[in-house]
């Protein structure tokens, strides 16, 4: 039979199972933490290799700040061409607009 756990007991698990045993720290961990401190009319942004990390970074954002920022991308120049899993991406973290 299987357990039952809070949702915030589940999440931590299984953050903790998808990080291999490296300490549960995602790799996302230290972008939030410059996004978390990001003024009102602040962006922050980076570049990312592959579409799947630009996907698991809005993920993680979404996720660990109830909405409060979104993430915008686009490839970097140069990259046209190149297949969206292997090419470099943009990515901008804006504080999403209240309504």
């Amino acid at each position: 039979m299987g357990d039952k756990l809070s949702k915030d007991e589940a999440m931590a698990e299984l953050s903790q199972l998808r990080s291999g045993g490296r300490g549960g720290t995602s790799m996302f961990a230290p972008m939030l933490d410059d996004i978390n401190d990001l003024g009102e009319d602040e962006v922050f942004t980076d570049t990312v290799d592959g579409y799947g990390r630009v996907s698991g970074l809005r993920r993680y954002i979404e996720n660990n700040t109830q909405g409060e920022f979104e993430v915008k991308s686009a490839k970097t120049p140069g990259q046209e061409d190149v297949d969206q899993s292997d090419a470099e991406y943009k990515v901008f973290v804006f504080r999403a607009d209240e309504e």
